[in-house]
């Protein structure tokens, strides 16, 4: 096990960094330059003018999606000989969230065959529509990409070690972002603009540093662990 967990433990870190830049364009650059919130008439000019940024954007994260699937596989292979029964929660989240928020894409794809298909008025109807239905989609999915870390993190934080243990407290509150940003928007939509994900993902990122850097370290701490569980 004692070459192989180090490896593991650093194509995770990889997969991660992937995930994270893949994800941030598609969430943060390409769909935030042609989705104007409240404004569906500049969103299908948008759309008409720049519609190669907008099948970018769709397949970012289609494939951020991809990468976050083959991620928890290693995670699993990695953290079950902590405790398995966690890490298939959170292999089983991880899925359940892909899931969903890949077969959501469908309503974006959608957007593209209205605009070329419809009259103005109905374009502009059927696209707000399939805009929103997107919208409140990707949330549902936020909510398992929150409920996965939660088992990460109580697993990342048995490790033990100081760091695994900020790290692991740091996940379950990125975890608590995402939880909360989705029934804010569901149950208090107008609350503010500004999500709480925003702040608490840096557990994310350390996570993920922690993968790449210290995967040797890593690697020997889930085999204390392992030692322990079976004496």
């Amino acid at each position: 096990m004692k070459n192989k967990q180090t490896k593991n433990a650093f194509v995770a870190g990889l997969l991660y960094l992937v995930l994270i830049i893949v994800g941030m364009y598609g969430f943060v650059y390409a769909l935030p330059q042609i989705k104007i919130e409240g404004d569906i008439i500049t969103t299908m000019s948008n759309i008409a003018k720049s519609e190669s940024l907008f099948r970018l954007g769709i397949f970012s994260i289609l494939l951020m999606n991809v990468v976050s699937i083959i991620l928890a596989l290693y995670l699993y292979k990695l953290l079950s000989p902590i405790h398995k029964g966690m890490t298939m929660f959170m292999l089983s989240f991880l899925l359940v969230g892909a899931g969903i928020s890949m077969l959501n894409e469908m309503n974006h794809f959608a957007v593209l065959i209205i605009n070329r298909t419809n009259t103005i008025e109905q374009a502009q109807s059927l696209t707000s529509l399939f805009i929103d239905m997107q919208k409140y989609g990707s949330h549902i999915a936020v909510i398992f990409w929150g409920l996965w870390l939660f088992p990460l993190g109580m697993l990342v934080f048995k490790l033990t070690t100081r760091i695994s243990k900020i790290i692991g407290i740091m996940l379950i509150i990125a975890g608590i972002g995402y939880v909360l940003d989705s029934f804010i928007l569901f149950l208090k939509p107008n609350l503010w603009t500004q999500t709480l994900s925003d702040f608490t993902f840096i557990g994310e990122l350390l996570f993920t540093l922690w993968l790449l850097f210290k995967s040797k370290d890593i690697e020997q701490l889930v085999i204390n662990i392992n030692k322990k569980e079976n004496n």
